[in-house]
C-alpha cells in the first residue's frame, strides 16, 4: 500500500525515492561526524550519540525493506514502534539544553541497561552438563566471565561519574534516589519521587507527531503479540 505525501511528490518521482534519498543523506552525515568521534564507548557521548543514529537508520532501512518487500503488517507496525521508542529516548536525552543534567540523564539511561544485563548474568551461571566440548565450554565461561566484569566495570564507571558531578553536590539525596532507581526518564532531579518520570506516552508526544501517543502506544498490540496483531490484512 502506497500512501502518497503530496509535498515529496512534488521534488521527488515518489515518496519512496525521498525516504531512500534521506537514509542516504542522513548515513553519509553521521558518517562524517563518525570522522572526529569514531569511538561510541560510554564514555563519549557524541560518538554514542552516532552509535544510535546509526541503530536508527537502519532500523528504518529495515522497515522500508519489509514494507516493500514482505506482506508482513505486524513486523511494519513493531518496526514504527521500535523506531518511535529509539527516536524519543534519543529526544528525551540528547536533546536537553543543559549540559548537566543531559550527562546525567545518559549515565542512568546506560546504567539502566546495563544494570538488566548485569542481573541476567548473575542469574545465569554456566554448568558443564557434557553437550559440548569441554574446551568450548572453557571458552564461554571466559567470555562469561569477561561480559560480567565489564558491566560491573560500566555500573561503577555511571555512578562514579554522575556523583562527579556538580549537581550532585547539591542534589545528592534526590540524585541517590534516580540512580537507585536506574530512573533516566525523570521529570526533575529536584525532589524526584521513586515513580517520578516521563511515561512512554509522554515521550512520544514530544515527537510532534499528531496523535503520536495514542498511535505509538496502540502499536504495543504488535510488539507483545496480543490479539490485534492476529487479524490479517491484505
Amino acid at each position: 500500500m502506497r500512501i502518497p505525501i503530496p509535498e515529496m511528490d512534488k521534488r521527488y518521482d515518489s515518496v519512496e525515492e525521498a525516504i531512500d534519498h534521506t537514509i542516504r543523506i542522513c548515513t553519509v552525515i553521521v558518517d562524517k561526524a563518525n570522522e572526529k568521534w569514531p569511538i561510541p564507548s560510554v564514555s563519549d557521548m557524541q560518538g554514542y550519540i552516532l552509535l544510535i543514529c546509526r541503530k536508527i537508520l537502519t532500523q528504518f532501512s529495515t522497515l522500508t525493506y519489509v514494507s516493500r518487500q514482505r506482506n508482513d503488517y505486524n513486523t511494519v507496525c513493531s518496526l514504527v514502534r521500535i523506531l518511535a521508542d529509539s527516536i524519543a529516548t534519543l529526544r528525551l536525552i540528547y536533546c536537553c539544553d543543559d549540559d548537566e543534567e543531559r550527562i546525567i540523564r545518559h549515565l542512568l539511561y546506560v546504567l539502566d541497561g546495563i544494570s538488566e544485563r548485569d542481573n541476567l548474568l548473575n542469574e545465569r551461571y554456566p554448568e558443564y552438563d557434557g553437550k559440548i566440548p569441554r574446551e568450548l565450554f572453557n571458552d564461554l565461561c571466559t567470555q562469561y566471565q569477561k561480559a560480567k566484569e565489564n558491566a560491573k566495570g560500566c555500573i561503577k564507571y555511571c555512578i562514579d561519574t554522575i556523583k562527579k558531578s556538580p549537581y550532585y553536590r547539591t542534589h545528592q539525596a534526590d540524585i541517590d534516589v534516580l540512580i537507585q532507581k536506574r530512573n533516566w526518564k525523570f521529570k526533575t532531579i529536584s525532589e524526584p519521587k521513586p515513580k517520578d518520570g516521563y511515561s512512554w506516552k509522554d515521550l512520544y508526544q514530544m515527537l510532534k507527531i499528531n496523535m503520536a501517543d495514542e498511535m505509538f502506544t496502540y502499536l504495543s498490540q504488535y510488539i507483545h503479540g496480543l490479539s490485534v496483531s492476529n487479524i490479517i490484512l491484505n
